[in-house]
């Protein structure tokens, strides 16, 4: 891949697309690369300036402006809202357009998550559910167009079968952790972690630590800094024209560890009882009310979504951080940084619900 690139960044203040963003400005290569980044909010655009990002402020909605963007890229990083449509459309429109007049196919890095593989008829009952491995082509082909982020994919991947992009399509598990970086410090990313954020309020709400049904669901986790990592890693493949994987066998899981949400649950659960906030201890079920509340959340929480990250293993990404140290992350552990961020959040969560 030639130099210096035009890159495009959706998603630079968020608490994944932040971490990635902060890694490929740190990359050996840098000085070499004009990023562009897509904003919503102008004072963290001006903030990003002072770190030689061009930023262009403006939302998903902004169609016309996305595809102008995405026309002058050489490669994209989507790094935000892996179910907007209208807004990959545009982005792939620009993409065809830069084809049409230069011939060459925009490289895009996607994030989309491991609610492709869900399987949300299990309502946190057990754990049986296939393992999926990306290595497996078959297996993978299987996927439902219906299954939660697959419209946004299949636009991808019919649009890596025309030739004009090639897609590569990274799929988190359960992010968490605290990222590390410039734009963690600078106040430009969010930091706050998804899992928490899920399931801190509604138990918060009801004043002990809970889980849909017997919470023996199981999913997949990786911590987000190691998940930045992958992007990097992958992105240098490409850069070297190394055989990667693209389009339709182009998907990448990031996972390693697995937990059943009543671990997490638990965790949650005695960090509320010991600050009073909680009746026990011990993790009960969300009531069926309760569950109504949460909508999507619940079914999603309570499904299994089982995989190998095979493909990316293969590439040489080596995580280190695995269940353990998320629980430990929630709970307090060794990890003071992990704590004071997640007390920060259960704090902020009791405040707002204080008389």
């Amino acid at each position: 891949m030639s130099f210096p690139q035009k890159v495009l960044f959706i998603g630079a203040t968020g608490y994944i697309g932040g971490t990635v963003l902060g890694k490929l400005l740190q990359h050996p290569r840098v000085t070499n690369l004009h990023v562009t980044a897509f904003v919503r909010d102008p004072a963290k655009a001006e903030k990003l300036e002072a770190f030689g990002v061009t930023p262009v402020i403006g939302d998903n909605s902004k169609l016309e402006l996305l595809e102008a963007l995405a026309q002058d890229a050489d490669v994209v990083f989507s790094v935000a809202n892996s179910d907007d449509v209208p807004a990959v459309k545009a982005a792939l429109a620009g993409a065809k357009k830069r084809f049409e007049s230069t011939g060459r196919p925009t490289t895009f890095i996607h994030t989309s998550g491991a609610g492709i593989i869900a399987d949300c008829t299990v309502n946190g009952a057990h754990h049986d559910s296939p393992i999926f491995d990306d290595l497996d082509e078959t297996q993978m082909a299987t996927i439902s167009p219906m299954q939660l982020h697959r419209p946004v994919d299949l636009e991808l991947l019919d649009a890596d079968d025309q030739g004009y992009i090639k897609s590569y399509i990274i799929v988190p598990t359960t992010v968490w952790g605290i990222p590390s970086g410039p734009l963690l410090d600078a106040g430009i990313q969010k930091w706050q972690n998804g899992i928490l954020n899920f399931l801190v309020p509604a138990s918060v709400a009801r004043g002990q630590g809970g889980m849909v049904g017997e919470g023996r669901n199981v999913w997949n986790n990786v911590e987000v800094n190691e998940l930045a990592d992958l992007y990097i890693l992958l992105y240098n493949a490409i850069m070297a024209n190394e055989e990667t994987a693209h389009g339709r066998v182009g998907l990448y899981f990031a996972e390693n560890g697995a937990y059943e949400l009543s671990e997490m649950s638990a965790v949650i659960a005695r960090v509320l009882f010991e600050h009073g906030k909680g009746g026990s201890p011990i993790p009960t079920s969300f009531t069926a009310e309760e569950v109504e509340k949460m909508g999507l959340i619940a079914m999603l929480i309570a499904s299994n979504a089982k995989c190998t990250a095979s493909r990316a293993r293969a590439l040489g990404w080596r995580p280190t951080k695995s269940t353990r140290e998320m629980l430990d992350c929630v709970r307090g552990g060794d990890d003071k940084t992990c704590w004071s961020r997640a007390q920060h959040l259960m704090e902020t969560v009791w405040r707002s619900r204080t008389p």
